[in-house]
């Protein structure tokens, strides 16, 4: 998450949310809330450049749910999320609905083949 926001003339936020909103509506007494670490805006979650702390949380996660086409764009190569990573997206452009296959607009959830296997 950025922290700053379009309103504060600092760094635009490409976020849902900012940090400070997470805290406003109290998400952090429900999930744990970090920053991704990341210096500047991102359409997405470029690993390689994210804090130690988000690389760590990401490596020892079980399942991972990403969301967004940022996201998706980001991290659908990233073999360290490969296996626990189920990515929530809408199918707003061809090369989305060519790749998993829906109609234009439709919601998309992606989950792990291992997650599938039973």
């Amino acid at each position: 998450m950025q922290a700053t926001s379009k309103t504060s003339g600092l760094i635009p936020t490409l976020n849902d949310v900012t940090l400070l909103e997470a805290k406003q509506v109290r998400m952090d007494e429900s999930a744990r809330v970090i920053e991704n670490g990341i210096d500047g805006p991102v359409p997405g979650t470029l690993l390689a450049r994210c804090s130690q702390e988000m690389r760590a949380l990401v490596q020892d996660a079980d399942l991972i749910i990403s969301k967004g086409g940022g996201n998706f764009d980001s991290l659908d190569e990233e073999e360290v999320v490969a296996s626990k990573i189920c990515f929530m997206l809408l199918s707003k452009c061809v090369p989305y609905r060519e790749h998993f296959g829906t109609e234009l607009t439709h919601p998309i959830l992606s989950v792990p083949s291992p997650w599938l296997d039973d």
